[in-house]
């Protein structure tokens, strides 16, 4: 039975039994988690959970209600290690008493939801092949505990035929997704069309791209009857759209596929600017698009990609952060921009040392490293000391903040700490996203010598844009210190004027 179609029955039948709040709360947090909205479910939770707790109500009620926020954050949000601990409570919580007695849901999970779920997607995020072990463990458990052709049941049954595919067994898989349909079919009402997708993954790992695509030809044809209207049919939307592009974008590459097709069916940017769980598949099809000379490979791509595996670092996703780290210093390369390239291959270095299982990305990971020590150092036209006065001399038209980006670092190597260089670097840097980048050349400067205002005025502007809150909370302290002197009581020579304020002069 589908996730929705469960939903929209088990709502009726509440609100027959007089518990029209419940069924409301039930339908709009699971809407809430498809669109990602996990502050929004997390705020509707405890009123939820309320009149989920009254008498009359379910047992699974409860339960059910505080599983959505977390599934947003893990589904549509993709987050990895932040989410990890409160997803693991959850499943010792709700899994603590037990099977049911009546071989349904482990006690606390609901047939819509196990709290396994969760935990399995959080491992997919932040190691997928590294935890494939942990993942069938657990899958093997809580399947014991659902029945066929519920939505749990569902839900557990592609997570597995996920653990397989990452644990490079995509046929078997498919093998597995046969099965288990056949015996949802004979226990009654099947499997949703949600179970295509897992067969649409299986087949790209086997490199059968026609079939994924015939596949999801069909989950087209039937969305209308498979999803209702509203979030639930526009995160079906959202998957499909980018699934059929990731397929056509390798075609394409192939040179088996129309490239102006291809690229026309590539969702707009901001699709997975807006839901997270889309940007690996954009990236990846992305750059197949580049390759087949359908997409440009621009400083603009660059800084979405940046934007992105820095998420994906910060919300501990790393194999994720890994595989977008790996495309952005990819096409930095290619494109010659040498500070995003670089900091995406670092970016990329630190994913690498937290996943396992990671050969063929390591491998990946020199050849690039091999291709950026090639081409070397940006070549500066000017000396170091007229850099500045060259890239304010351009026109609109010829801005490119990557390469500006490349020829203030190449001068900051022969003019370390240079203040007005490190305050162009700053700009810079908020543009492309490189905060952190910017700030690391930053601090050195600031340590120094904390009566450089402009310096620690830049390096501020940079941390807020950043959100970089220790940061801030550091170059606070130091230059407190500083300005306090070895007396704790006067102010450091040079120092005064350097009280940081968020509405600093602005740097120029």
């Amino acid at each position: 039975m589908a996730l929705w179609r469960w939903l929209g029955e088990t709502a009726r039948e509440l609100r027959a039994d007089g518990q029209g709040e419940l069924a409301e709360s039930l339908v709009r947090l699971a809407q809430m988690a498809a669109e990602g909205q996990a502050d929004a479910a997390d705020d509707a939770r405890p009123a939820a959970e309320r009149a989920a707790r009254a008498a009359s109500a379910p047992s699974w009620a409860a339960p059910l209600m505080g599983h959505w926020p977390l599934a947003a954050r893990v589904g549509d949000r993709a987050e990895g290690r932040t989410a990890l601990p409160g997803a693991l409570a959850r499943l010792r919580a709700s899994h603590a008493g037990g099977d049911d007695g009546a071989g349904g849901a482990a006690a606390g999970c609901a047939p819509a939801a196990c709290s396994a779920e969760p935990v399995l997607a959080c491992y997919a995020n932040i190691d997928g092949p590294g935890h494939v072990v942990d993942r069938a463990t657990l899958v093997a458990e809580s399947l014991g505990h659902t029945r066929p052709g519920e939505p749990a049941w569902e839900a557990l049954v592609l997570a597995q035929a996920d653990m397989l595919v990452d644990d490079d067994r995509p046929d078997e898989a498919i093998r597995e997704l046969d099965a288990r349909a056949a015996a949802a079919r004979d226990g009654g009402p099947g499997v949703s069309l949600d179970y295509a997708f897992g067969y649409v993954r299986a087949l790209r790992h086997l490199d059968r791209y026609d079939e994924a695509l015939s596949a999801l030809e069909r989950v087209e044809s039937g969305m209308t009857a498979a999803w209702p209207g509203g979030a639930a049919r526009a995160a079906a939307r959202r998957r499909l759209d980018m699934e059929r592009a990731r397929v056509l974008a390798w075609l394409a590459r192939a040179g088996r596929c129309d490239r102006e097709e291809a690229r026309a069916a590539l969702p707009e940017r901001r699709e997975a600017d807006a839901h997270p769980r889309l940007r690996t598949a954009w990236a990846e099809a992305a750059e197949h698009l580049v390759a087949a000379g359908a997409l440009d490979n621009d400083w603009r791509l660059g800084t979405a990609l940046t934007a992105w595996s820095r998420y994906f670092e910060r919300v501990g996703s790393d194999r994720l952060c890994l595989r977008v780290g790996l495309t952005a210093a990819r096409l930095g390369v290619a494109r010659g921009a040498r500070w995003t390239a670089d900091t995406a291959l670092r970016r990329s270095e630190r994913a690498l040392e937290r996943v396992r299982r990671a050969d063929e990305e390591a491998g990946d990971l020199d050849e690039v490293r091999a291709d950026a020590a090639r081409r070397g150092p940006r070549e500066m036209p000017v000396p170091a000391a007229e850099v500045l006065a060259l890239l304010r001399g351009q026109s609109p038209e010829e801005v490119d903040p990557e390469y500006q980006a490349d020829l203030v670092t190449a001068a900051l190597r022969e003019r370390p700490g240079d203040p007005a260089l490190l305050n162009a670097l700053g700009q810079v840097g908020r543009t492309l996203g490189l905060t952190d980048a910017a700030a690391e050349l930053h601090w050195p400067r600031v340590r120094s010598a904390p009566g450089d205002r402009k310096a620690a005025l830049s390096l501020l502007e940079t941390l807020l844009a950043d959100e970089d809150t220790a940061g801030m909370r550091t170059l606070v302290r130091h230059l407190t210190g500083a300005a306090l002197g070895p007396g704790g009581t006067g102010t450091a020579p040079g120092a005064a004027g350097t009280a940081v304020s968020p509405a600093g002069a602005p740097v120029g």
